[in-house]
């Protein structure tokens, strides 16, 4: 079965309006569920349903313990589980942090080579046809929020447009909805006129007291990534 591609402009989060070439992102057929992915386990290695929630239990428990204890955990062929920190107050010195100011940020995954060769091989790409895909109904607003999250853990920034795409929504009630999340102080604005882009609060860090520094759009193709600097929003 095909994989669903399209191509989006790319935002120029610098504000200058320079044009940026086309980027490809799947285009998400949904989510496999935990009960869906057992299922699958059951059929393909005839093992009772207690004994795959049991193993993936067992799995999730031991992953959670290790990296708990400062371990890196490399699961099999899969890839290798990491955790990072982040300091909840900044500082320019070592001695300007108490212990009580790290806390814990999230999880991260890297792939091994031979679980990306095996996605790649078994993926079979197809450019979306826009006339004839199905319309689908807006995404509820209590789910909208977690969308653009979980699209900025991944990206660098997202425009309205692109917000208004992921959650088929108007372009009015994309304005609002970003409206509405700066003011909650979800997300950042930066840039202007056209090229206003909208990234995650959390992200940015101040760069020499002008530039801020933040994670890289991850690149569709899997190349390397470029590191962008924004300019500092006027309130900062």
């Amino acid at each position: 079965m095909s994989t669903y591609y399209d191509l989006y402009e790319t935002p120029d989060p610098s504000g200058e309006g320079k044009k940026k070439p086309l980027h490809a992102r799947v285009r998400s057929k949904g989510t496999i569920t935990a009960k869906e992915f057992q299922e699958r386990l059951m059929k393909e290695q005839h093992m009772p349903h207690a004994m795959v929630v049991g193993i993936m239990q067992a799995i999730s428990n031991a992953l959670g313990d290790w990296l708990a204890e400062g371990y890196n955990v490399e699961l099999d062929e899969l890839g290798f589980f990491s955790t990072t920190l982040k300091c909840t107050r900044p500082a320019m010195q070592k001695k300007d942090i108490r212990a009580e100011s790290v806390r814990f940020e999230t999880v991260k995954f890297r792939p091994s080579k031979a679980f990306k060769k095996y996605v790649r091989h078994q993926m079979e790409l197809e450019r979306i046809d826009k006339k004839t895909s199905a319309k689908k109904p807006a995404v509820a607003k209590k789910d909208r929020k977690q969308m653009m999250l979980t699209f900025l853990e991944a990206n660098v920034c997202i425009t309205r447009a692109e917000y208004a795409r992921l959650t088929r929504v108007t372009d009015r009630c994309a304005s609002s909805d970003l409206q509405e999340f700066l003011t909650e102080s979800v997300i950042r604005k930066r840039g202007g006129g056209r090229s206003v882009v909208y990234i995650k609060k959390s992200v940015t860090n101040h760069f020499n007291g002008n530039m801020q520094f933040v994670m890289p759009r991850k690149p569709p193709d899997g190349g390397s990534n470029e590191h962008l600097f924004l300019p500092p929003s006027p309130d900062e």
